[in-house]
């Protein structure tokens, strides 16, 4: 039984250790900026990663938006391997708070790919109830994501968006970019919308109560006039620019 204390012993060393330098990792910031954050905590981490295209494609049963362009995950990714999230080009940190100021990142071929973040007076919350893009800061900040996100694709950079959970914040940009492409093609329907509700229902961490909510959240902006006419409207982003973005993004184009 000594062996086994003994050896039980080791592992946990190794493990505190392991631990430190993944953590020591982190603190070594190659431009001098805000710190990095390290997601280590425990034994198991649900990343709520997954290809949007694919995923939407899946709940639709049909090849309808392109894979590999956007994708989403929770913030458990951050201080480890970029192939954990599909090794994305470039990152969005929906979840970067002032108050806490690190930055999410992961590992690549020895170094870092950080996560962008446009809320630098605010954190991001509840994006998906209109209400809350009637708050100046916070529609300013996710109308900045999602522009910068368009332009990004359009460029064909694998993008991946994260909060914390994955669920809300990503799950509302995430509504937002395929309602975007689907209406570009009168698709934005019943259908759509039930897919797109489909997607957010495979976060593991979705209580009850939340279900139903993007479905809500893009029909109540159907109602109000489209998708197209909410960003451009919210967001002054151009018609010309969304054509663009929806071809991208579009199976056949």
């Amino acid at each position: 039984m000594k062996w086994l204390v003994r050896l039980s012993g080791v592992l946990l060393l190794c493990l505190v250790l392991y631990a430190s330098w993944i953590k020591y990792r982190s603190t070594r910031v190659p431009d001098g900026g805000l710190p990095l954050a390290i997601k280590w905590e425990g034994f198991f981490h649900d990343m709520n990663f997954r290809d949007v295209g694919a995923s939407l494609n899946n709940c639709l049963n049909s090849r309808f938006f392109q894979e590999g362009l956007i994708l989403r995950s929770a913030g458990w990714f951050s201080g480890w391997d970029c192939d954990k999230v599909g090794n994305p080009d470039i990152i969005y940190s929906l979840n970067f708070s002032p108050d806490r100021a690190e930055r999410y990142f992961c590992q690549s071929d020895k170094q870092k790919r950080i996560g962008y973040y446009f809320n630098f007076e605010t954190g991001l919350a509840d994006l998906e109830f209109l209400e809350s893009w009637d708050d100046s800061e916070t529609k300013t900040a996710a109308c900045l994501f999602l522009k910068d996100i368009i332009v990004s694709v359009l460029e064909d950079k694998k993008t991946l968006v994260h909060c914390d959970a994955g669920r809300d914040r990503t799950g509302a940009i995430a509504a937002i970019l395929v309602a975007l492409v689907a209406e570009s093609v009168n698709k934005l329907d019943s259908r759509m919308i039930t897919a797109i509700e489909c997607d957010y229902q495979k976060t593991q961490s979705l209580e009850v109560e939340k279900q139903g909510r993007m479905r809500r959240f893009i029909a109540e902006i159907v109602r109000q006039g489209g998708m197209s006419q909410f960003i451009s409207s919210q967001c002054n982003v151009s018609p010309e620019v969304i054509t663009l973005y929806a071809e991208k993004m579009l199976v056949g184009f």
